[in-house]
């Protein structure tokens, strides 16, 4: 599993698009967490970071819970663009991504994908790349 983790954040660098990764659970998920870090990305913990890093032409991750924020949803829709604006509650923020450098990385598990794509926001819609988890097999 880490050999395929380490290739897909490879291709992460340059993407256009923020790229998504999804866990099979939540012990799955924090194994891909330590993974994404090795490979050098940074984890966002509010909107202001994910910004900066976008600003900054960081690599960055975050993780979703079973909602898309109008926040959130603005900075996957406007990534692309070129331009991203957001309102952090304290101020308007307005970034150029550099894509030559940067990359916004989502990890949501399975389960609360399936929340999300049942909501009026689909995030499958929204992002490029994506690595999925490969349940392993049940002992026979």
């Amino acid at each position: 599993m880490q050999e395929e983790i380490q290739k897909f954040l490879k291709l992460t660098n340059g993407s256009q698009e923020t790229c998504l990764m999804i866990a099979e659970n939540d012990d799955d998920s924090v194994a891909m967490e330590q993974e994404i870090a090795n490979a050098g990305f940074k984890k966002s913990q509010n909107i202001r970071d994910i910004f900066n890093s976008i600003r900054d032409g960081k690599k960055t991750y975050f993780t979703l819970n079973d909602n898309i924020g109008s926040n959130i949803y603005n900075i996957l829709t406007q990534y692309p663009t070129g331009q991203v604006t957001v309102y952090d509650g304290q101020s308007n923020l307005v970034a150029n991504p550099n894509y030559k450098k940067g990359s916004v990385l989502i990890l949501i598990t399975k389960e609360n994908l399936e929340k999300v794509e049942q909501s009026e926001k689909s995030l499958l819609k929204l992002v490029g790349l994506t690595h999925a988890s490969i349940p392993k097999k049940a002992k026979q």
